[in-house]
């Protein structure tokens, strides 16, 4: 069934309107999406400890879990950041005193479109993905929804023109 969405979808014309693209994305679910891996760490580890890790994964966050991979927070970019600026040492704090405040979870079973609007309208890089039960599955955001668009509607990636307004926001009518 994905690859018929997939055929469909690259054969549709590069003008078709956003009214399209966002009902695909109520349609489908966080698990069509491409999944990344998640850095799992716990609320003490130390913050140098926890950069080392995103840096040898080139990945911008770290997960914050408690027992049975429940999700507590996110570690990002944004919070060495606000520690540096604070003058924090990332040697003797832990991940927990600067985790990210605009973490969030989606279930796998969401629509793609939770991840768009957390990503569109309030500037979310990264969501963490869970079961049915609350354990952490992988992440999603800006990566996968970029990943996701490129795939399922090449032929509009292909054809936007440079500094125009995008194919999904044009609207059609008056």
């Amino acid at each position: 069934m994905r690859l018929n969405l997939r055929f469909r979808r690259t054969s549709l014309a590069a003008g078709d309107n956003a009214m399209g693209f966002l009902e695909d994305l109520e349609k489908e679910q966080v698990k069509d999406l491409p999944l990344r891996d998640a850095i799992v760490i716990n609320e003490h580890t130390i913050a140098r400890a926890a950069i080392a890790l995103m840096r040898s994964n080139d990945l911008g966050c770290s997960v914050i879990v408690q027992r049975e991979w429940e999700p507590t927070g996110i570690f990002t970019e944004q919070s060495v950041i606000r520690m540096l600026h604070e003058g924090a040492s990332l040697d003797s704090n832990p991940v927990s005193k600067f985790r990210d405040p605009s973490y969030r979870c989606v279930g796998l079973t969401d629509s793609i479109r939770t991840v768009w609007d957390a990503v569109v309208e309030e500037g979310m890089r990264f969501m963490c993905v869970v079961d049915h039960e609350g354990q952490l599955v992988g992440l999603a955001g800006q990566r996968s929804l970029a990943d996701y668009v490129c795939d399922c509607y090449a032929r509009q990636v292909a054809v936007q023109r440079l500094g125009s307004k995008p194919w999904m926001l044009e609207r059609e009518g008056a």
